[in-house]
């Protein structure tokens, strides 16, 4: 069974929407992980001078009560070479993800960030072999969480709509969300 490594902006995407707990408890339906460096991005300040804001305490306290694996990535390892070289391209944390994704083909990326899912400049998926697609953009994601019952419909629809850009939700979104009970 595939797991999920998730980026930080799909975590921040949550938070935003006030249900970064309803996240956590997702966790422990879907086997989700992040690497270390996504959990640095949304857990400790961008320089030592600046302090720790109340969103990077509760993300830290969220991740301690949920079943999501941190990914740590060790020096002179292949996702540490990986990530390094990706670093170039993107952010770390994006790299980390990644990295680790290519050496563990269980997991699939999910991130909000359209230029990795389908940006004109860089096309993160090619680095990431399989048979099934190893990107998902929020959405996608979203719809697994609700298929396996980790999340309402309701909590479905607060997290796109606080995710929405100037692109928009997938085209298939709507028609889906119109589609669900109303009781969930």
């Amino acid at each position: 069974m595939f797991g999920y490594i998730l980026d930080s902006n799909v975590v921040i995407t949550c938070q935003r929407a006030s249900c970064l707990q309803k996240l956590a408890a997702a966790s422990a339906v879907v086997r989700m992980a992040m690497a270390d460096d996504v959990r640095d991005e949304l857990t400790l300040p961008p320089r030592l001078t600046d302090p720790v804001t109340a969103k990077m305490k509760e993300f830290a306290q969220a991740l301690l009560a949920s079943s999501i694996e941190v990914i740590e990535i060790p020096a002179e390892s292949p996702e540490h070479d990986m990530r390094d070289a990706l670093k170039r391209m993107v952010g770390a944390g994006e790299a980390a993800s990644i990295a680790v994704a290519l050496q563990r083909p269980d997991l699939i990326f999910v991130t909000e960030d359209i230029k990795a899912v389908e940006g004109e400049k860089l096309k993160l998926y090619r680095e990431l072999p399989g048979e099934v697609g190893r990107i998902m953009g929020l959405h996608a994601f979203l719809r697994v969480l609700f298929d396996r019952g980790a999340i309402t419909a309701q909590v479905a629809t607060a997290i796109s709509t606080a995710g929405v850009r100037s692109n928009g939700p997938p085209l298939w979104w709507a028609a889906w969300v119109a589609a669900l009970p109303r009781d969930t």
